[in-house]
């Protein structure tokens, strides 16, 4: 659908961004065949890709929401919404970011990645380090297996085994979960230190959080489209277009990247750049709660525009 009042006209600048390479390069195919009783989601609903990094929390910004992370290499800005899971790696339990400062922490965040000093990126999930790793991540297949349920993250090239007698436990709430709420689309920390020299990358595990079970995610046809003049939540509004969402608090700048496309809204700014070209709406971009809205009319075009 497409907006009549909405006017393309030459952009000027564009952002510039780089990704990170994931902890499994170059994928290759797996030569072994899923199993009958494997259960795939599908390419569309398939997690999100992205890096991980560890270090040190060196700074907490709650008013323009992100974290400096002291890595072995850089300082790294990672930007935080309501959307990142903050958590107690060693008590599977929320923190609040201001208790993050000092901490020793494990990043799960977006392949894109800012070319700026310090470097910025969006961060899926941050979680202090215990006794063994905490590894977030999104399941994309299940297995049963002899050793226990085999599930498949990190875009296919991770293979970790839940076994039988697993501590499964759910976040932020006291419901009853299980190995059988493991499905696909759920998103999770594992705890695993050791990974086998292989293709998938292969690791066992005894301890499962629950973030968020699969079927907490509405079904696509189930979601009515907005008016064009409504404002949306953005990240909310993309998270089916498989776009990263970058966040500069000193230009009021978001950034959405995918591939060689880029997009950036401006709080404030009735100009929204769209791959290299300028998309002017009469209703600006705004920020309620820690919230970035912006109009329905600005969403169709990014669709259209990626189509």
């Amino acid at each position: 659908m497409k907006n009549k009042k909405l006017v393309t006209l030459a952009l000027a600048t564009a952002f510039t961004v780089s990704a990170f390479t994931p902890a499994f390069a170059n994928p290759v195919l797996i030569s072994e065949a899923p199993a009958a009783d494997t259960a795939i989601v599908s390419q569309e609903e398939q997690a999100m890709q992205f890096a991980k990094a560890f270090g040190t929390v060196q700074e907490v910004n709650e008013q323009d929401m992100y974290i400096l992370v002291q890595t072995e290499q850089d300082e790294i800005q990672f930007n935080i919404d309501e959307n990142t899971w903050l958590m107690d790696g060693q008590n599977g339990i929320p923190m609040a970011l201001a208790e993050l400062e000092g901490k020793e922490v494990v990043v799960s965040h977006s392949m894109a990645m800012t070319m700026s000093l310090p470097a910025q990126s969006y961060a899926y999930a941050v979680i202090t380090k215990g006794d063994v790793m905490p590894n977030f991540a999104v399941i994309e297949a299940v297995a049963e297996t002899e050793e226990g349920v085999r599930l498949t993250t990190e875009n296919g090239s991770m293979w970790v085994t839940v076994a039988e007698n697993a501590q499964v436990s759910p976040f932020r709430t006291r419901n009853i979960v299980s190995v059988q709420d493991l499905q696909p689309g759920a998103q999770v920390v594992l705890y695993y230190d050791v990974v086998a020299m292989s293709y998938p990358g292969q690791a066992a595990t005894d301890r499962v959080i629950l973030l968020q079970p699969a079927d907490a995610i509405p079904a696509e046809d189930t979601v009515e489209t907005p008016a064009a003049n409504e404002m949306v939540h953005l990240r909310e509004a993309v998270s089916g277009m498989g776009l990263d969402i970058l966040w500069d608090a000193a230009s009021q700048t978001v950034t959405l990247q995918k591939g060689a496309f880029t997009a950036t809204v401006i709080i404030g700014d009735e100009n929204y750049g769209i791959n290299k070209m300028l998309v002017r709406d009469e209703q600006v971009p705004e920020i309620h709660g820690d919230r970035t809205y912006v109009p329905q009319s600005f969403v169709e075009a990014l669709k259209d525009a990626l189509n």
